[in-house]
């Protein structure tokens, strides 16, 4: 029986946020996005990848134009360190393009300071190289704040604390902007506090003085979110997708033959108190059989 590694559930519960955060951003204002994160390239579409094989549990996917050529462009965004995601991206990028016959450029978001992955990934036999597969890195902590905020890229204002020379000068002036730009809409403009609030707290590239005086600018705004419908709603989706993660994870340790089974089922549960109900089941079940009891749905 595998062990449950010390940690490692603790670590992945802690990137889930994080993760969900910036799926959200890019999702909200992708045309603008993509062209800041992969010069010359233009959106066309966001394509459905839960569509795609259950394997496939990819962040967010985009066919676009570079280079005047149509190409899909696959965005991985990654809080920690993942010594494995080079072979992850290889297993996306081929069944991307198996699926929509287009190259697939892939790139990794590093919001925070850590280990990143080198590309590109090469495979070999003795002295024979079988595979060569080179992708994109993107750490956001290396970024220049002030670039964004002095070409008003608003787009990117949720992602200032992870930047460079982010002072609280800055900060507030690309609050003020953002205020300016979403003076009818408080919903998405209470959205991208709530994102730049997520990443401010574990940023390092500001100070801890300097972090005091942000967080009382955007505290200023906590009526803000706290109303706000669409807030509450993002919150509760965020917990529900960590819930999920954070079993899927816990059955692929302790019980590798179930994790398909785990993917397959788990997604469709979206009531958090059912997740956490069933995770109490399946945290204290005895054997294998008794937590693929639990995951298979009654016969219709």
């Amino acid at each position: 029986m595998a062990k449950l590694k010390k940690g490692q559930p603790r670590q992945q519960e802690q990137q889930q946020p994080f993760d969900a955060t910036f799926k959200a951003w890019i999702k909200e204002q992708a045309p603008e996005i993509l062209p800041l994160l992969l010069p010359g390239a233009t959106y066309v579409e966001e394509i459905d990848v839960e569509v795609i094989k259950p394997t496939m549990r990819v962040d967010r996917v985009f066919r676009i134009i570079y280079q005047g050529k149509q190409y899909i462009l696959h965005i991985e965004f990654e809080s920690g360190p993942g010594n494995d995601m080079p072979a992850r991206l290889l297993v996306y990028n081929a069944l991307l393009y198996y699926q929509y016959k287009l190259p697939v450029i892939s790139i990794i978001i590093y919001p925070f300071r850590t280990k990143m992955v080198e590309s590109p990934l090469r495979v070999t036999k003795e002295e024979q190289e079988l595979l060569t597969f080179h992708f994109l890195t993107l750490p956001l902590f290396e970024l220049e704040a002030e670039r964004y905020v002095r070409e008003h890229a608003l787009c990117m204002y949720p992602l200032l604390p992870t930047m460079q020379g982010a002072d609280h000068r800055l900060i507030k002036q690309a609050m003020d902007e953002l205020v300016a730009h979403y003076q009818n809409n408080e919903a998405m403009l209470a959205q991208q506090f709530v994102w730049m609030e997520l990443l401010l707290e574990r940023t390092d590239t500001i100070s801890l003085e300097e972090k005091d005086e942000i967080w009382k600018e955007l505290k200023m705004y906590d009526p803000l979110w706290e109303e706000s419908p669409r807030v509450q709603r993002t919150r509760a989706e965020s917990a529900i997708q960590t819930a999920q993660r954070m079993l899927i994870l816990f059955v692929k340790l302790r019980f590798p033959d179930l994790a398909e089974l785990a993917e397959e089922q788990l997604i469709q549960i979206k009531s958090l108190d059912a997740l956490n109900f069933l995770a109490q089941k399946v945290y204290t079940a005895p054997d294998e059989e008794t937590v693929r009891w639990l995951l298979t749905p009654p016969a219709a």
